[in-house]
């Protein structure tokens, strides 16, 4: 594409890739020949996720539309970038502005049936909404709009920590910052259908540790995959779950372990 491909080339070519091209060096090699236009044109993308938090991310590109393969590695870079960006900081909705043939690429891209099918699906499934790709001027492109949230800071009261894990979950009982109870327990998760299964190992945990603790203030859960607002929305835990059931026993699993049964006694707001 134009001359970048050949600008770059890594110092130490993989013998069994000679094609291959790092990203890193790919992208500085556009920037450098936008640059050396003098004519950059600013490009701005948004994501928005959960909560209506929004990443925003800024860059340059060729002038649009003068020259064919300007065109051509604006659109390739725009699309590697969005996708990266997608991954990075999640979203349902991409709102690009400042180019808009980039952008029509994006939205092909994005499209039912385009090349990027798998991410418009997996990130509408997290995020629950439709994906969307809207093109508008730069100056629409929302501002970024992203929240922290403090939290800890100090081990008072009585905490149940707990790690689900793909070969066995780990539970402990923690008083004022002591240990009072710990334990492994080897379940198989990944391959097991039965939601109850899951549901029933992580109350064995949570209910053993709780009968070392006067009472429940906290449970904290290290799971793999994407939780929003404490329920799941992807994990490889329950890859065998059907996906009705995932909806209906698994998305609140945490949440429902929480509010649990005797002797867990857990205010959730």
């Amino acid at each position: 594409m134009m001359h970048l491909d050949e600008v770059a080339i890594p110092r130490l070519a993989p013998s069994l890739d000679p094609y291959f091209r790092p990203g890193v060096l790919w992208n500085r090699a556009f920037a450098a020949a936008v640059a050396e236009t003098g004519r950059a044109t600013p490009c701005a993308i948004a994501l928005e996720r959960d909560d209506g938090q929004i990443a925003r991310y800024e860059t340059s590109l060729f002038p649009s539309g003068e020259k064919a393969e300007w065109d051509q590695a604006n659109c390739y870079y725009v699309e590697r970038l969005v996708k990266c960006l997608l991954w990075v900081k999640g979203g349902w909705k991409i709102t690009l502005g400042g180019n808009a043939v980039a952008g029509e690429a994006v939205g092909r891209a994005y499209a039912p049936g385009g090349s990027r099918e798998f991410d418009r699906e997996f990130m509408s499934r997290v995020y629950e909404r439709d994906f969307t790709v809207e093109i508008v001027e730069y100056d629409q492109v929302p501002p970024a709009c992203e929240k922290t949230e403090t939290i800890g800071g100090h081990l008072d009261g009585c905490r149940i920590g707990f790690d689900a894990g793909g070969s066995d979950r780990k539970v402990a009982a923690v008083q004022d910052g002591k240990v009072l109870f710990s334990d492994e327990t080897v379940w198989h998760p990944k391959v097991t259908s039965d939601p109850n299964y899951h549901f029933a190992g992580i109350m064995d945990s949570m209910k053993r540790a709780a009968q070392h603790l006067p009472r429940v203030d906290a449970i904290g859960v290290s799971s793999a995959g994407i939780y929003i607002n404490n329920r799941t929305m992807v994990a490889s835990l329950f890859l065998k779950i059907p996906q009705d059931q995932f909806e209906t026993k698994i998305k609140d699993i945490y949440l429902r372990a929480a509010k649990g049964r005797p002797p867990l006694r857990i205010p959730i707001s």
